[in-house]
């Protein structure tokens, strides 16, 4: 089972009356909480109780969705997709075994030194760095959830306001959905 939660953590009255070009020279991405649930293991945070005044939404809701397209597009041309978790030292490596994927979630010193991409080639962890080995979910049942979910968000980024539908970031999400 796969399963992608997100929510909003921005001043949504300003986002509701905000131009493309102040979105873009004042935050750039769209931050809150996201959660990649993988049968019973969850990444990232999410919650969807009323936000307490020293919570903070640390997630890059695009970017998460961007490099989730990517690791997808990836698989297409490798059996081994290494995934770096956004904003961390963390990796998903996706392991596709004919319609299945096999997924690993660790931490590595290497990710931290190599950056914020999606890399084909299996990243060395030490056994204890790995958080979980080997569960799997159908490849096309994690396609579906993500292209669905980047969907939605783009919705509701359009009903917010129409016009940051415009901004680079979600451009690259409508881009990288049409190339899925």
């Amino acid at each position: 089972m796969v399963r992608i939660q997100y929510r909003l953590f921005e001043d949504m009255d300003w986002l509701r009356t905000t131009t493309t070009e102040e979105f873009e020279r004042e935050i750039d991405s769209f931050w809150g909480f996201f959660e990649l649930k993988i049968n019973n293991k969850r990444i990232g945070i999410y919650h969807d109780n009323e936000i307490e005044e020293w919570e903070m939404g640390r997630e890059i809701i695009d970017m998460w969705f961007i490099t989730l397209m990517d690791a997808i597009k990836a698989l297409r041309c490798s059996n081994i997709v290494t995934m770096h978790i956004i904003d961390g030292i963390g990796f998903l490596e996706f392991r596709r075994e004919g319609e299945s994927l096999r997924i690993k979630y660790g931490a590595s010193e290497e990710m931290r030194e190599t950056g914020s991409a999606v890399r084909q080639w299996e990243v060395k962890a030490e056994a204890e760095d790995i958080v979980f080995d080997n569960e799997y979910i159908g490849l096309a049942e994690f396609e579906e959830e993500v292209r669905k979910k980047c969907g939605m968000f783009i919705e509701e980024v359009r009903s917010l306001n129409e016009e940051l539908v415009y901004s680079s970031c979600v451009q690259g999400l409508i881009a990288g959905l049409e190339t899925l």
